[in-house]
């Protein structure tokens, strides 16, 4: 499973299961901080013993399975939901960028059967998705607000982020 920095309080996440099982740290896996350069940032892993489950803590300034940050992600979005020029970003990122705007254009659907009546237009455009999104705040709070309550993320519902099952006994 996957969280975001900003939803955990404390040193370590709670498990999702049942709160009071004991978490461990368990670790940290590279990865890779942004397509420009070689440089790794080390995200921190948990275990829930009791489950058997693995819980990674994302900081929030990552997009799941994307290595462009964050900042660069909403600048995109913005320019391009607004129709305004793009902002300048490294010759490597923006293909990511065109990449992840693609891909959030084909999730306008998903996004508002699962945001339901938080979204106006009954048949939003990514842009105007784009901007009633923006209006609940930056991206790392909006990715932060779809993975709390939905399980979800902007661009794929990862399965990282589904909820676990109750453990066996």
């Amino acid at each position: 499973m996957q969280k975001r920095a900003a939803s955990i309080y404390g040193d370590r996440p709670a498990c999702p299961v049942n709160p009071a099982h004991p978490i461990h740290r368990h670790g940290s896996y590279d990865r890779f901080a942004n397509a420009e350069n070689e440089a790794r940032e080390s995200i921190e892993r948990f275990l829930c013993p009791p489950c058997g489950h693995t819980i990674s803590v994302l900081p929030d300034h990552f997009l799941p399975y994307r290595p462009v940050p964050v900042p660069w992600v909403q600048a995109h979005f913005d320019a391009r939901a607004n129709g305004r020029p793009e902002p300048p970003v490294p010759e490597k990122s923006k293909g990511c960028l065109k990449r992840a705007w693609a891909r959030f254009k084909q999730r306008v659907a998903p996004l508002r059967a699962t945001l339901g009546q938080m979204i106006r237009p009954v048949k939003p455009t990514a842009a105007q998705l784009w901007n009633q999104l923006r209006g609940q705040g930056n991206l790392a709070a909006i990715l932060l607000h779809l993975a709390a309550p939905f399980n979800t993320s902007l661009l794929h519902d990862y399965r990282c982020l589904a909820p676990w099952s109750r453990a066996p006994g």
